[in-house]
């Protein structure tokens, strides 16, 4: 019955981060669209967002792999 208890705050925990962590998501996803809003603010259409969404991403992308390097793992050289 203990472990059971256990499991099930442990559970919780990982949900309530989790909980948080979209939320927090969610914040950054409003405030990367402002600064982003001159790039696609004039897009119309499908055509017009799916462009801007393209653009974002490969941004996203490049963005994604500076900080990867910066705040990752240095990488262990074998000799």
């Amino acid at each position: 019955m203990v472990k059971l208890i256990e499991e099930i705050k442990k559970q919780t925990l990982t949900l309530m981060v989790a909980a948080f962590g979209f939320v927090a998501a969610l914040v950054w996803k409003d405030a990367i669209s402002e600064w982003l809003k001159p790039l696609y603010g004039s897009a119309e259409g499908p055509l017009g967002l799916t462009i801007a969404a393209f653009v974002v991403t490969i941004i996203v992308v490049i963005v994604t792999i500076i900080l990867a390097k910066l705040l990752g793992e240095k990488e262990k050289t074998g000799a």
